[in-house]
């Protein structure tokens, strides 16, 4: 009887081991995103797509490697017209404690530039992205691979320096492999960080990124982006989002905004309004003289969120786009419903 019972001990304990090991294997974690989408247009010429659809769906994997180094895992399923992709979207290793005030990542990741491009689009505080942002970047972002490293100043105020060089291959989210770039893709960011009136924090960064690819053409982007935050406790009472950016691509030059301010109405509920703007300033007559274009898109919305976990968003977004002395208007409503599984990582600001 005795031996039987030192068996079963041995086997239970060996048991609680594998699984204690298998639960935390240097601190795994792990969060699902599911991001669901639904367009619907309100007018001849609108992009609503009339469908309910998963936009996208990511498995996220991050976890200490050892004592030094930091590994991440994102792999992303999203729609393209109707049809679903899975793609990896991030996978990198990197650290904070290798060099002092610094921290790298090398491998695949999302372009550490402006602030929608880093984040991706299921944390946006808006359902689709600017019209110059799928212009310059993507409709969610330019990733790429290659290393990333981001140095702190030892100054009395904050300033934090990112500079990043790419293959270059493709830019934005592109599933083609590419040709060998001339230039590959290289950027730099400074972001700094202050009070703000009403115990409320803003950080603000500079942005740049260039590009010659295969064929010669040669991209530059010059931005900048601001976000001020006040909050209350743990809830967020007001937020105000901005981005300007400006693209030379060999001989053409565009530029582009949005404007962003959401405010906390209450029991989870918070309203907002994004403007956006985007032009081609290089466009001509054919005889000469600039030839006017713009497009100009507002979009009011109103978010319930019930915790960092569940969100759901309805928004109106009107779009005007001027070509010449022809001016055409069209609405779109969409609803976006978002959920966490697990935990998900914060972002810096």
């Amino acid at each position: 009887m005795r031996a039987i019972f030192l068996l079963y001990a041995m086997t239970t304990a060996s048991l609680v081991s594998s699984l204690a090991f298998g639960e935390d294997l240097g601190g795994l974690k792990t969060s699902v995103s599911v991001d669901t989408n639904s367009q619907f247009g309100l007018s001849k010429g609108s992009e609503g797509n009339d469908r309910i659809s998963v936009r996208e769906a990511e498995l996220l994997l991050y976890s200490p490697a050892d004592h030094m180094f930091d590994g991440q895992l994102n792999v992303a399923a999203h729609s393209e017209g109707g049809v679903m992709h899975l793609e990896v979207h991030e996978a990198y290793l990197g650290s904070s404690k290798l060099i002092p005030r610094s921290r790298f990542r090398l491998g695949h990741f999302f372009l550490g530039v402006g602030r929608i491009n880093q984040i991706h689009r299921h944390d946006w505080p808006f359902t689709t992205a600017p019209r110059y942002h799928r212009e310059f970047f993507a409709y969610e972002g330019a990733q790429d691979t290659g290393l990333e490293y981001t140095y702190l100043f030892p100054l009395p105020f904050f300033l934090e320096v990112t500079a990043g060089l790419t293959n270059g291959y493709v830019f934005g989210h592109d599933h083609s492999t590419g040709s060998k770039p001339k230039t590959p893709t290289h950027y730099a960011r400074a972001v700094t960080y202050f009070s703000m009136p009403g115990e409320g924090g803003a950080q603000l960064g500079l942005n740049y990124l260039g590009r010659t690819d295969n064929a010669g053409t040669k991209k530059t982007l010059a931005g900048l982006d601001f976000t001020a935050k006040w909050r209350e406790a743990q809830v967020l009472k007001y937020l105000i989002q901005a981005e300007a950016w400006h693209q030379w691509l060999n001989s053409t030059r565009q530029w582009g905004f949005y404007l962003f301010p959401q405010a906390h109405i209450g029991d989870g509920f918070y309203v907002g309004a994004r403007l956006d703007y985007y032009t081609d300033t290089s466009l001509t007559y054919g005889g000469g003289g600039a030839y006017p274009n713009g497009n100009l898109t507002i979009v009011p919305s109103l978010l319930y969120r019930s915790s960092e976990f569940v969100t759901a968003r309805l928004s109106l977004t009107q779009d005007f786009e001027r070509q010449g002395t022809t001016t055409q208007s069209s609405q779109m409503i969409e609803f976006q419903a978002v959920f966490f599984l697990g935990a998900h990582p914060a972002h810096d600001f």
